[in-house]
């Protein structure tokens, strides 16, 4: 079954994930934040919220993290920019792949590596968030409140 955008709509915390979440997290952050090694603790285990609206084949991401938040409008099949918590913006493509959202940074850090991560359903109000950060994999999910 393919991945339900229209579902996804309203607010999720990102909960439970796998144990190499942090060393993952650190390779997709370190080198394109710019952020001291010992603030980057603090970012990595911060809880996030992520409030999402569908429009059609457009969605909005409004993301909460640490008392910041961001905005960012994507449309499926279309590179599209994104700009993260730090204000730095990247390229990314959002496509349907069987029962998975998937998105693609093809240069998440300006160097060249490539980030890709897929969104499923697990259940009616869990979302599981796989992600492949250079040679690193690994999962996070997102709840509905």
């Amino acid at each position: 079954m393919p991945f339900d955008l229209e579902r996804s709509s309203g607010t999720w915390k990102i909960g439970k994930h796998s144990d190499n979440f942090k060393e993952t997290r650190y390779l997709k952050m370190s080198d394109s934040l710019g952020v001291p090694a010992e603030a980057l603790d603090m970012l990595i285990t911060s809880e996030v919220t992520v409030e999402c609206t569908v429009s059609g084949n457009t969605f909005t991401d409004k993301s909460t993290m640490l008392g910041k938040t961001t905005v960012n409008t994507f449309t499926f099949g279309e590179e599209c920019e994104e700009t993260d918590h730090t204000g730095t913006k990247r390229k990314v493509t959002y496509t349907m792949e069987g029962d998975s959202m998937v998105f693609v940074y093809p240069n998440h850090d300006g160097k060249g590596l490539v980030v890709r991560q897929a969104m499923r359903w697990t259940d009616d109000k869990t979302i599981r968030h796989e992600y492949k950060v250079g040679d690193l994999e690994g999962w996070a999910e997102g709840q509905r409140v």
